[in-house]
């Protein structure tokens, strides 16, 4: 909304901190809509945050790979594409799946407790929502990333839960861009996140590491088919609702 947060000038290190959270948020949420420009005047007037943090605050975020930057074009909003979600898709196959059995070998009763108190959490907002989750609401989404993060927390090398973490919010926004029906009931939802934690749990690494390379795949699976039929694939580009 026009001008709902303020901040100090004075303070720029917190207003970028915040300008970072608030464009984040809308880039991966798709209220700001993929391949539309970032114009800072209209982000000042958006957020109520000055030029100078703003500006950070994009560089920032271009670094991360959430915005585009051109010395001629300035920034944007990077578009969908069915080549970044395969390069997305494969590198957390690499990488989260890495951290995954790392986190296993390292993990301890702590950890263990985490993820079967996540994987609940998950269980009982399926149990209690009505509609197949064609359209992830905050509360979904907080409680689907605790779980995913919660599996890797283990990991002992910082560097590699940070670029998971990185990879996941990408992929995040296909998912939450597209508003897609993944065809699957409730109870086929809790069933995929239950036989992974079970794996995990079990100590299996190879089983585990399999379970959480297919979960992954799956649901890349069902994107790039959106992607495939979506009306802006003659540029290789889904520009969101």
């Amino acid at each position: 909304m026009m001008g709902e947060s303020h901040h100090d000038d004075s303070d720029g290190a917190t207003a970028t901190e915040a300008a970072v959270q608030l464009l984040r948020r809308d880039i991966v949420t798709g209220a700001l809509t993929p391949a539309s420009k970032l114009k800072i005047r209209e982000l000042k007037e958006r957020y109520g945050i000055g030029a100078s943090p703003m500006r950070e605050a994009l560089a920032q975020l271009s670094a991360q790979g959430l915005v585009q930057q051109s010395s001629q074009k300035g920034f944007r909003v990077p578009p969908l594409s069915a080549a970044e979600l395969l390069d997305i898709t494969r590198s957390r196959q690499l990488i989260e799946v890495e951290a995954l059995r790392l986190a296993i070998t390292h993990g301890d009763a702590s950890w263990e407790d985490e993820i079967v108190a996540s994987f609940h959490l998950l269980e009982h907002y399926f149990r209690r929502v009505v509609p197949q989750p064609t359209s992830p609401n905050d509360e979904f989404e907080t409680r689907h990333a605790r779980f995913h993060h919660a599996l890797i927390a283990a990991c002992p090398l910082h560097l590699v839960r940070s670029f998971c973490e990185t990879l996941y919010e990408k992929a995040t926004r296909y998912r939450l861009m597209m508003r897609t029906d993944y065809g699957f009931s409730n109870d086929c939802v809790i069933a995929e996140h239950r036989t992974l934690m079970e794996a995990v749990l079990s100590r299996d690494v190879d089983g585990a590491v399999r379970e959480h390379h297919a979960h992954i795949q799956l649901t890349a699976d069902i994107l790039l088919d959106v992607l495939a039929h979506s009306p802006e694939q003659g540029d290789d580009r889904f520009v969101g609702q």
